[in-house]
């Protein structure tokens, strides 16, 4: 069953995106499923759960959470019972909530978390190798395609020192073409936001690469191409 694990929709700030053209778009790349993980919240999960009656499509929902130290999917067996950050740290919009406060609370409180892009340099406070110290992580984000090739390599790496799967999503945020280029594959159905919490608990999953598959490289590669790709960027003074 391929399930992309990270999709956002207007419930987010800074997206447009309407759910059902989402679903739609992902059934149309044969995806069995969807978890909207919007940012900061799960505001909104009884209307997105609503559309799971006139889909084929199997709908989650989770959120993402933007931390001082990283970004991090969290998934409840019951998100409409679950607080709303805000409610729990108060407003981020002087300091961004400290990870160290808010990841063990809500997985006492029952969520399954996994880190999101965590070598991403483009978000403003990535987690980098601060990930691998994380004791309560439930799997790591190894595949996004709106990442740099070598930050998701790291975030292989990272997953690999701490034992964990690795799981894939989409991140579809700005548009709908954004679809459709990766999921995560369970071998066993999943047909319950309950379910989905039991799975990500295990280990029996994998990441999914779609569409049109790149060169493959060996490990590293895509690093040091873009290292030198920055070197030929610094502009050089005639002596």
């Amino acid at each position: 069953m391929l399930i992309d694990l990270h999709v956002h929709s207007y419930l987010s700030r800074d997206c447009q995106l309407d759910p059902r053209a989402v679903l739609s778009r992902a059934e149309s790349f044969g995806l069995d499923g969807v978890a909207f993980t919007e940012t900061n919240t799960q505001d909104g999960c009884d209307e997105l759960f609503d559309l799971a009656r006139t889909s084929k499509l199997k709908v989650f929902v989770g959120l993402e959470l933007a931390t001082d130290k990283g970004q991090y999917l969290c998934f409840f067996e019951k998100p409409d019972r679950a607080p709303e950050p805000v409610q729990l740290w108060g407003s981020n919009r002087e300091t961004p909530w400290k990870a160290e406060e808010a990841l063990p609370k809500l997985k006492a409180l029952g969520a399954v978390i996994i880190a999101a892009r965590p070598y991403d340099k483009e978000f403003p406070t990535p987690a980098l190798d601060a990930v691998k110290s994380l004791k309560l992580l439930s799997a790591v984000e190894v595949y996004n395609p709106k990442v740099r090739a070598g930050a998701n390599e790291l975030a292989i790496e990272a997953a690999e020192g701490l034992k964990l799967p690795g799981v894939a999503g989409s991140d579809a945020r700005g548009s709908l073409d954004e679809l459709g280029l990766a999921a995560t594959w369970f071998p066993q159905a999943i047909n319950t936001q309950a379910e989905l919490v039991r799975a990500l608990g295990g280990r029996d999953y994998y990441p999914v690469q779609m569409g049109e598959l790149p060169h493959l490289q060996k490990p590293g590669v895509a690093r040091e191409a873009e290292l030198k790709a920055k070197k030929k960027k610094k502009r050089r003074w005639p002596r």
